[in-house]
């Protein structure tokens, strides 16, 4: 059976980045690998792109210096992130139709001639004189390809020197090595679309990102349900997001209450970075104030 991968490149803070991998998750086969790499995120963008990792909505996590691929797709990183015979490319610009993956995989599969797949049209392109408006269900056949969404077979790419792909400037290398496979160059339109801005709601609370939480109920039953999820002294993999390092110490744990009721609701952490001292903090908040 053929599997495929997605890798998120995001950049984008909340809420526009909770919309856009809330769309892929949903947009996606269950059985489909999805990872995430993220640069020029605040902190409680990282925070929420954690917790996310920590329920295994994620399978993987990484964060990069910001720049540090240039003008590149990264598709050298994707290789190692995810599994499957195919990997999808997407970033946190664009919403996702129900079914897209696998309508890009069933086209690669259709034509072995395809050697990657874009999904959204390449600069300048111009619809024919006399084409339809309505949707091409067909792959087009282009020159050049939009590299911000793509998928394409994870032989292609591990034959490819990703290498130099990522030290070169300007022309993608990658697509210049397919061609001259004789491999063709193609976008499927009509399967994503420009993600839309998102404005901040007043007061807003990263934990509000958060699916829906169950009511509390009371103080007594609150705390025998309440689960802490890391305890004093213990390392826990969580990503520095000064250094990169792979471990955090937690220095502190807290019990979180609502306010009007004074019932315990979720955890408050300190962490230490054991490589670098920079210091950490995360919230696990599993009740809501019912009110």
């Amino acid at each position: 059976m053929t599997s495929a991968g997605v890798v998120a490149f995001v950049s984008h803070g909340l809420p526009e980045l909770r919309s856009a991998l809330r769309g892929i998750r949903e947009t996606c086969p269950a059985d489909a690998g999805f990872a995430v790499v993220a640069s020029d995120l605040e902190d409680y963008d990282a925070t929420y792109l954690l917790r996310q990792h920590l329920r295994g909505r994620l399978q993987t996590l990484r964060f990069e210096l910001s720049g540090v691929r240039g003008d590149h797709c990264g598709l050298g990183r994707t290789l190692s992130l995810v599994d499957g015979d195919y990997i999808a490319r997407v970033d946190d610009t664009l919403s996702f139709r129900p079914g897209w993956l696998e309508r890009a995989v069933g086209a690669l599969e259709d034509d072995p001639t395809l050697g990657c797949l874009s999904l959204v049209p390449p600069a300048g392109y111009q619809r024919g004189r006399g084409r339809p408006r309505t949707v091409n269900v067909e792959p087009i056949e282009v020159d050049h390809l939009d590299m911000r969404c793509f998928v394409v077979a994870r032989e292609h790419v591990e034959r490819h020197e990703c290498e130099r792909m990522e030290q070169r400037s300007g022309d993608c290398a990658f697509q210049k090595y397919l061609r001259k496979k004789g491999r063709r160059l193609a976008f499927l339109p009509g399967l994503v679309s420009p993600l839309g801005s998102i404005t901040l709601p007043s007061g807003f609370d990263a934990r509000g990102h958060e699916d829906e939480l169950p009511p509390h109920e009371g103080a007594a039953s609150a705390m025998q349900r309440l689960r802490q999820g890391y305890h004093l002294g213990e390392d826990v993999l969580l990503t520095c997001l000064s250094c990169g390092g792979a471990e955090l110490e937690v220095l502190a744990a807290r019990v979180r209450f609502c306010q009007p009721h004074q019932v315990a609701i979720g955890f408050w952490y300190e962490l230490r970075c054991p490589e670098c001292g920079e210091l950490h903090y995360q919230e696990d908040y599993q009740f809501r104030c019912p009110d």
